[in-house]
């Protein structure tokens, strides 16, 4: 049945949209990837902090950002984390593998997002719904983040894998994909769970308005969220004894200018956001169908920089966090340009032939004009981008190399070193125990960043490391004057612990030669003794001591370690109850030390450090 309104040069038209509109989605995905090739960016030193990880997981030393760090949960992205970990199964140079594995998944994004329309309507796809993949395509924000090895492409690819199952199963009623593709997002960034929330805002209210009670497909996707989601909170607390990823403490006490994170980014890309928001109004005066597509997408934008507001903004340039969102600014002009459409339908049912035309021309007009200046304004950018890359993997690996090269000299197998730049430092120091004087990936640092006392104490009495470097996030260090008094500077930003030659080490407590000529049996015997004795600082520096120069064989084994570490747990609680804090507190980190840093102990121990060494008032 022809449409009334419409000639049949202009149905033959209808006819071969979906077949343009796949042309141009193919388009806009081949422009991104020939886009993320102009670019050519680094490998970020961030993404390296999960590759790390992954490579720790996939050897059998579970998630430790190297093989003899303490268990922490550096990293707030476990999905992309695992995935990275396949280049060790698959074959493949790992940092090659991240690289492309974030642009096939921000390429496969761009399909996906141009399915919103169909899915919300159950129609053919248009030419307006390859706006999306066109501007994620010519946006280098987006080129740069889902190039850099972080876990934003994946993101973007759930995010718009999750819309599409939400709205097409809004409109049928069947099927319960959405529940697997939500909880795989919450799993993938922090930010996931605001998704899924707002998606279940927009569920409960359609099926409100529907008249429609929770059946078996709500209870399905309830099922998959609670399985997913639910079941990385189990694994979380028994492996890190935390609901809240280390990030989260780490990041708390820090500001960077959210203002104007937001403010430079809406000014940077003014015609795109206007038009957005323009469509989007637009796009809720269409029908029931449009006005969800339209309310999912101002949803998850609005969660998206809900999360930024509350994150308080990035360390990285280029908008890391707003980069997934770029697409949906592109599906908002879109549910504009179908709202249009819309109304000229209806208007052309009624017999009004010219208003309709109008309103489809004014559609027209509506991408056209503003979006050429967005094309224009987009692209222009991207040799500004291109031009200055966010902080390398490559840069940090290379100061790395300088100070591996350090503990070799020093004939430490196992060194302690504490550095902020992580990424690169634990790819290369795949040997070493590293302290995140950045917070990401340490315990103490990220739980006592207004306890200065006891992240002091915490690096003094558990160490202290070997090496340190004291720049950006680090810097404040410096004014930790017990610490200090226990290095000397070597250049630049890079300490070294005071006595510490290829002969010697001040944490030996008969000096090097002497401790390191312990067989296993009395080494294990010494630790005994001094558990029982209340000498745990001596234990403590023992430890540091034969672990950063024996070979694996001569050391206590696992049952020896653990039955060692009970033993100090347990001389800690008795010390507790009579009062002797800081005896305690010393049993407690032998014990969590000897057990491989397990994370349940290290609650107890910090617990107990932090009442000791109480936030001082500002």
């Amino acid at each position: 049945m022809s449409s009334p309104g419409l000639s049949p040069w202009s149905l033959r038209v209808a006819r071969l949209e979906p077949w343009f509109t796949v042309g141009l989605v193919l388009a806009a995905t081949v422009g991104l990837a020939y886009h993320c090739r102009y670019l050519a960016v680094p490998i970020v030193d961030d993404a390296a902090i999960s590759l790390a990880y992954s490579q720790t997981l996939f050897a059998g030393h579970g998630l430790r950002i190297t093989p003899f760090s303490q268990p922490v949960e550096g990293f707030s992205n476990p999905l992309w984390t695992l995935l990275l970990g396949l280049s060790r199964p698959l074959g493949r140079d790992p940092v090659s593998y991240t690289h492309v594995l974030g642009i096939i998944f921000g390429v496969l994004a761009l399909p996906a997002f141009s399915y919103w329309g169909p899915a919300a309507r159950g129609r053919d796809l248009r030419v307006e719904d390859a706006l999306g993949p066109l501007v994620a395509a010519m946006n280098p924000t987006y080129a740069y983040w889902i190039s850099s090895g972080m876990e934003t492409g994946l993101e973007a690819f759930l995010l718009a894998i999750s819309g599409l199952f939400v709205l097409k199963e809004l409109r049928t009623g069947r099927s319960a994909h959405a529940g697997w593709a939500l909880g795989l997002l919450c799993l993938t960034r922090p930010e996931g769970v605001l998704f899924a929330g707002a998606s279940a805002v927009l569920w409960v209210v359609s099926r409100g308005l529907e008249r429609r009670w929770p059946g078996r497909q709500e209870w399905r996707i309830g099922a998959w969220l609670v399985a997913l989601v639910g079941g990385w909170l189990v694994v979380r607390w028994s492996l890190f004894a935390d609901l809240l990823p280390n990030t989260y403490y780490a990041k708390s006490t820090m500001d960077f200018q959210v203002g104007q994170y937001l403010e430079t980014f809406a000014l940077t890309y003014g015609p795109l956001c206007k038009l957005a928001v323009v469509c989007a109004v637009l796009g809720l005066s269409g029908g029931r169908d449009e006005v969800r597509r339209t309310a999912l997408t101002c949803l998850f934008v609005g969660c998206g920089v809900f999360f930024v507001w509350r994150a308080k903004g990035d360390w990285m340039r280029e908008w890391r966090f707003i980069a997934p969102l770029v697409p949906l600014l592109g599906v908002a002009v879109a549910t504009g340009i179908s709202g249009l459409r819309e109304w000229s339908a209806r208007i052309a049912n009624r017999g009004a032939v010219w208003p309709a035309r109008t309103l489809r021309l004014l559609a027209v007009a509506l991408v056209l004009i503003p979006g050429n200046r967005v094309a224009r304004e987009s692209l222009e950018r991207s040799p500004q981008v291109k031009a200055a890359p966010e902080l390398p993997y490559t840069f940090i690996a290379g100061l790395a190399e300088q100070v591996r090269a350090t503990t070799r000299q020093l004939g430490q197998l196992r060194p302690l070193v504490a550095y902020p730049d992580l990424g690169g430092l634990a790819m290369v120091m795949r040997n070493a125990e590293i302290i995140d004087l950045a917070g990401l990936a340490d315990y103490a640092v990220a739980r006592h960043r207004l306890r200065l006392g006891a992240m002091e104490d915490y690096l003094v009495s558990e160490g202290p490391p070997i090496l340190m470097d004291l720049h950006g996030p680090s810097g404040y260090f410096v004014n930790l004057q017990k610490l200090m008094a226990e290095f000397h500077p070597i250049g630049g930003s890079f300490f070294m612990l005071n006595g510490l030659s290829a002969t010697e080490d001040p944490r030996c407590p008969e000096g090097k030669a002497t401790t390191l000529a312990l067989g296993l049996e009395a080494l294990i015997q010494r630790f005994e003794q001094e558990i029982r004795e209340d000498q745990a600082p001596r234990a403590l520096k023992r430890w540091r001591c034969v672990t950063a120069y024996k070979p694996r064989k001569e050391l206590p084994d696992r049952a020896a370690r653990k039955r060692l570490a009970e033993l100090a747990d347990a001389r800690g609680d008795t010390l507790l109850r009579e009062g002797k804090r800081e005896p305690a507190l010393r049993q407690y980190s032998l014990a969590t030390l000897l057990d491989d840093g397990n994370a349940h102990r290290r609650r107890k121990t910090e617990t107990l450090r932090a009442q000791l060494f109480p936030a001082e008032p500002p």
